[in-house]
């Protein structure tokens, strides 16, 4: 608890306009969460040697690496990061020319956003102090009524993750490629520390990050231009139709080659596949003369099969889990009574969860039916999301404008929905934005952290608990706190986008039904039952939906090349020394993810204390 604010005031000034540095929430596992576990197990050594009752246990890092992962995401800056700009922003800069007061700001409530224009400014200005009362009072209840909010949604993600835990984590068995490091990392008893393999990792990772951002701070210093975004080859498709690929980067970032090697080879090949199937799409439509089609209209036809897609992906889960859950639910001898209370807790929580949500969102002017529609979809493309991150343990993933709150207008049109709806469930953008720090795959993870460690979980759920309201409320803290000292923060672009975009909807209204909308999404549901269905009845069968879902990321031009290497070492080990070299080998692909979180997070630190961006490498 005491780490929750101090980590986050990290993450706020990691994303502060005169700072930028490095994004620790846009590549999973967290490197700012897994810096930290890493000093407290390393300080944990000599503890456990010296004074082992005052040492921390395997369960006991486990659970800090959960919470911390936990809060890390929900404070994220496209998350609650963005809820604050959200709050605010449409008051800020209302003018006649926008005609925003009329379009949508009075239908958005006083108990969730702050109007004062005069505190506003301030608050944009810096240069001033949160700790006085007519700059705390105009945030408290907005703050507190959100975080009431936010701390409802994110436990009703991990009532969902209970349900889900035996038959993903003992049933199925799925490889959950993100937690090998803070499994290894977290275990006093582990050799791990002890291999050579390890540090030559960490050593390779991390002195190119180092040589790195010691070039940034001394140019004089020659820097390894190995990152993605220095290697753009697009740049070399200058005529069309090539010119319709779009970006293609070939770059280096170590932690995704590590993680790349511990995802299943047929997990890795799916994402390689469909992103050049995606490319290939693009250029021939460029030849078919359909120019709005490969640029506009293509990329909306994408988020929407992403959409489906992650959906499909849920509703097979649920589907084949079905007898199991009846047999849950009927309270079967084969499940202990330890669990079967889990069970009735969590479905609890769920019922309750959402209908709280709905009250509030209904106060706020929201109907409830939208809210309903609102949240069966945003569950479902969650545990979609979760489920892809369970079996592939893809690092990064952007789903941008791929949420309900884009979806619903999209197909049922702005006018059907209503200007009220429309206004109130775009305030919930902020955590639709991108998925990039999506809380429930870590909920997930978590409890297979604690599986495969042997350690009981029946207190996770509170530590959960106890961190959500602890982050949700440090956020706001730690924010303010920065906003009035030092300005406030260049992520109100995301709530530029998501307020032009209502201005939009509600300027130029559509009232039909977007049939192909519907369609485009069938499209991509119909696909990923398909891949699934194939894998199940041909194991020669290598793709999955997940490398499909996907395909339409921002973030996979800039990690697909590193993840093919992961791929091709992984496969080189396995086809020529056999399964036992490819266990051997596991602690150099480790160390090459540790070197680099650990040397990027104290360049960060650096960086915050210098006030200045130092650039080190890949974790961007």
């Amino acid at each position: 608890m005491i780490l929750i604010p101090i980590n986050c005031y990290w993450l706020v000034l990691s994303r502060q306009p005169y700072q930028y540095q490095s994004i620790p929430t846009i590549i999973s596992p967290f490197f700012n969460v897994v810096f930290i576990v890493f000093v407290l197990a390393l300080f944990n050594r000599p503890m456990a040697r010296f004074a082992p009752r005052l040492s921390l246990t395997h369960g006991e890092l486990i659970t800090i690496y959960i919470m911390l992962s936990l809060t890390s995401a929900i404070q994220s800056f496209q998350m609650m990061q963005t809820l604050v700009p959200v709050m605010e922003y449409p008051f800020r800069v209302a003018s006649p020319e926008n005609d925003w007061q009329n379009l949508f700001a009075r239908y958005i409530p006083s108990w969730l956003s702050v109007s004062d224009k005069g505190v506003l400014q301030t608050y944009f200005r810096g240069e001033s102090t949160l700790y006085v009362e007519q700059h705390i009072e105009p945030w408290l209840i907005p703050a507190l009524c959100w975080s009431a909010f936010v701390v409802m949604l994110v436990m009703v993600m991990g009532a969902i993750a209970v349900l889900f835990r035996r038959p993903w984590v003992e049933n199925e068995r799925l490889s959950y490629p993100i937690i090998q490091l803070p499994l290894e990392l977290t275990n006093p008893r582990t050799p791990i520390w002890r291999s050579r393999l390890l540090w030559l990792g960490f050593g390779i990772s991390g002195g190119i990050a180092l040589l790195n951002g010691l070039s940034s701070l001394y140019p004089v210093i020659p820097r390894l231009r190995i990152h993605p975004y220095e290697n753009e080859l697009s740049n070399l498709f200058t005529t069309k139709p090539w010119s319709a690929i779009g970006s293609l980067q070939l770059g280096f970032v170590f932690p995704v080659i590590g993680l790349g090697f511990f995802m299943p080879l047929d997990m890795s090949f799916s994402c390689a596949f469909f992103f050049f199937l995606m490319k290939v799409q693009r250029v021939i439509a460029e030849m078919l003369g359909a120019r709005h089609v490969a640029y506009t209209g293509y990329l909306v036809s994408l988020n929407q099969q992403s959409f489906g897609a992650l959906v499909g992906m849920a509703v097979i889960a649920i589907w084949v889990n079905r007898k199991y859950f009846h047999v849950m639910f009927r309270r079967a001898s084969g499940i202990d009574v330890d669990e079967q209370a889990n069970y009735r807790k969590a479905v609890l929580t769920i019922v309750l969860g959402i209908g709280f949500m709905t009250l509030f969102l209904w106060r706020a002017g929201m109907a409830i039916w939208l809210s309903l529609a609102f949240f069966l979809l945003y569950y479902l493309v969650s545990l979609g999301l979760t489920r892809f991150r369970a079996e592939m343990g893809v690092p990064m993933h952007d789903f941008h404008f791929t949420g309900p709150d884009q979806m619903l207008p999209d197909v049922f049109g702005a006018r059907r929905i209503g200007y009220r709806n429309l206004t109130v469930m775009s305030m919930l953008g902020f955590f639709n934005f991108t998925y990039r720090g999506h809380p429930q795959p870590h909920q997930m993870e978590g409890l297979a952290l604690l599986d495969r460690a042997g350690v009981g979980n029946r207190r996770i759920f509170l530590a959960m608990a106890v961190a959500l309201v602890v982050g949700t409320l440090s956020l706001f803290w730690v924010y303010l706190h920065v906003a009035y000292s030092s300005g406030g923060s260049s992520l109100q672009r995301f709530a530029d986008v998501i307020y032009t975009r209502v201005a939009d909807w509600i300027a130029y209204p559509s009232k039909k039904i977007e049939v192909s909308g519907i369609q485009t999404i069938g499209i991509g549901f119909g696909a990923s039952v398909f891949l699934i269905a194939m894998r199940q009845r041909f194991l020669w069968w290598r793709l999955h939906p997940g490398g499909y879902a996907i395909a339409n990321s921002l973030d996979i031009n800039h990690f697909w090349f590193s993840m093919f290497i992961g791929f091709a070492m992984k496969w080189l080990l396995i086809r020529y020394g056999g399964v036992g070299q490819y266990r051997r080998a596991r602690p150099l692909f480790l160390g090459l993810i540790l070197g680099e979180y650990i040397v990027g997070s104290v360049w960060t630190i650096i960086g915050d204390i210098m006030g200045r961006f130092i650039f080190f490498g890949g974790t961007m």
